[in-house]
């Protein structure tokens, strides 16, 4: 029983998800753009702003590979869960750029991070205007 507690408080919480077309399609129409040499950002401020959310958005043309897409979410899906104590409430969408490159959590989580800085930056800038 201690165990499944330990298991549970790990996880990422349904309430950290996007889940609904409507917040994606409101992400990518009014969402500010980053990029790194691994993903691709896309934020918004959120409707309700309790915590930070995330989608994922791994296609076809990113690989062929079923396997190789669904590593590259597992990666940045954990990548999010670690950082999301640190991350301003916003509406993010995850896109991976790095087409030949292995994902690794310990590549992904700081560029994560330093990419949602510079979102954050550019949404202050565009609020201020």
């Amino acid at each position: 029983m201690e165990k499944d507690a330990k298991a549970a408080s790990r996880r990422l919480p349904r309430a950290c998800q996007m889940r609904r077309k409507k917040d994606y399609s409101r992400v990518y129409a009014h969402g500010v753009r980053a990029r790194g040499s691994l993903i691709l950002v896309i934020a918004a401020p959120a409707d309700n702003p309790l915590t930070a959310r995330m989608g994922l958005s791994v296609g076809r043309k990113f690989n062929k590979s079923a396997v190789i897409r669904n590593r590259a979410r597992r990666v940045m899906r954990e990548a999010f869960r670690l950082e999301r104590a640190r991350l301003p409430k916003l509406d993010l969408i995850l896109i991976p750029v790095a087409r030949q490159k292995h994902f690794k959590t310990t590549e992904v989580a700081p560029e994560l991070r330093r990419l949602v800085k510079k979102i954050e930056k550019r949404l202050e800038s565009t609020s201020e205007a």
